[in-house]
């Protein structure tokens, strides 16, 4: 008779740990790293991301993955683009989105030649150095074309 309350209970637990709830972007899901990695074997930089809506940063919208590493995305032409503001009205921070867009080039910190990292990102056109585009510390920059906010199906109790 213990035993088997023994093994309902364990089973119980168990089924519970299973179905944790684990955010609407799964951990397994591409991180900007793992995009790095990709260009570095391929020469190509994924153009579809999974990835959570951080701020607004002059014509820049910026999103970040599961490690925190970010992305920015030009939304707009110029402070006078109000097309570009009124598609991005309904961002919300935090919020996950589906995120497409065109790769145009990335943020880069310079080192100087005291091995010190500037505090202040160039930004660099494509075609640009591989090393540079790769380096953990460079922040890639994309057109935005399109977003989806993802949402889930999963209810709370």
């Amino acid at each position: 008779m213990y035993f088997c309350f023994f093994v309902f209970f364990t089973t119980v637990i168990h089924s519970e740990t299973d179905s944790k709830y684990t955010g609407p972007i799964s951990r397994s899901e591409k991180r900007i790293l793992d995009g790095k990695l990709e260009y570095e074997k391929t020469g190509n930089f994924p153009l579809e991301w999974k990835l959570y809506f951080k701020a607004k940063q002059g014509d820049f919208v910026v999103f970040y993955d599961l490690n925190g590493d970010e992305i920015h995305f030009r939304y707009r032409r110029n402070k006078f683009d109000s097309d570009g503001e009124f598609f991005v009205k309904d961002l919300f921070v935090g919020n996950p989105y589906l995120v497409k867009g065109k790769w145009i080039g990335y943020y880069f910190y310079a080192v100087d030649e005291r091995g010190k990292r500037s505090s202040l990102p160039t930004p660099k056109k494509l075609p640009g150095e591989k090393k540079e585009i790769i380096e953990k510390q460079s922040i890639p920059i994309f057109q935005l074309k399109e977003y989806t906010e993802i949402r889930t199906d999963d209810l709370f109790y």
